[in-house]
């Protein structure tokens, strides 16, 4: 695994290979960061990565954070927990010298709760185990605890099988379908 761009472009990451643990790819990861960059729906919404706030949920290996403060994110906070993963995401952090610009909890990602003295969320990846609902249930714990900026970019990874969100508080901007995933791209209204 690899930073796609920005400051630390062509940096590796580290990561496990097992069963269990599904780290982002890179050419998931390159799909992503395009749409957020390029995509109509995004750029209509005035979001720029640049100095934005990051949320990254059920963080595995860190990668999202990572190319997020690659590509100018001012912060990143990476929920996770696994303490196997929160290992490796210290690991990269050192590696990558980010450790001053992200903040590392071991947490459940359904009920983090923010700081209050932090500032609210311009993007969140959320990325949980296929087949558990965990995505659903932590987006919902993000609106009620109101840790979002207006207008903030959720990107949520889910099964493709699994069915498309609805929330009041959310609006569609866009879905893309890569293999067996499927990424929705949604703003708070």
């Amino acid at each position: 695994m690899r930073i796609i761009s920005g400051s630390k472009k062509g940096h590796t990451i580290l990561s496990y290979k097992n069963k269990e643990i599904r780290p982002l790819t890179d050419k998931n990861r390159e799909t992503i960061f395009n749409i957020l960059v390029h995509g109509k729906e995004i750029i209509a919404t005035g979001f720029e990565i640049t100095n934005s706030i990051v949320l990254d949920l059920f963080a595995g290996t860190g990668a999202f954070s990572f190319e997020a403060l690659s590509r100018g994110a001012l912060k990143a906070t990476a929920i996770e927990s696994s303490s196997l993963m929160i290992d490796l995401i210290y690991k990269n952090a050192e590696k990558l010298k980010f450790r001053d610009k992200l903040v590392i909890f071991n947490e459940n990602a359904c009920s983090f709760t923010n700081d209050s003295s932090n500032p609210k969320f311009d993007l969140v990846y959320c990325d949980p185990p296929y087949e558990k609902k965990l995505g659903i249930r932590s987006l919902k714990n993000l609106i009620k605890k109101n840790m979002l900026n207006t207008n903030a970019i959720i990107i949520l990874e889910e099964e493709l099988k699994s069915k498309t969100i609805d929330f009041p508080e959310l609006e569609i901007l866009r879905i893309k379908e890569i293999g067996i995933s499927k990424f929705s791209f949604l703003r708070l209204l």
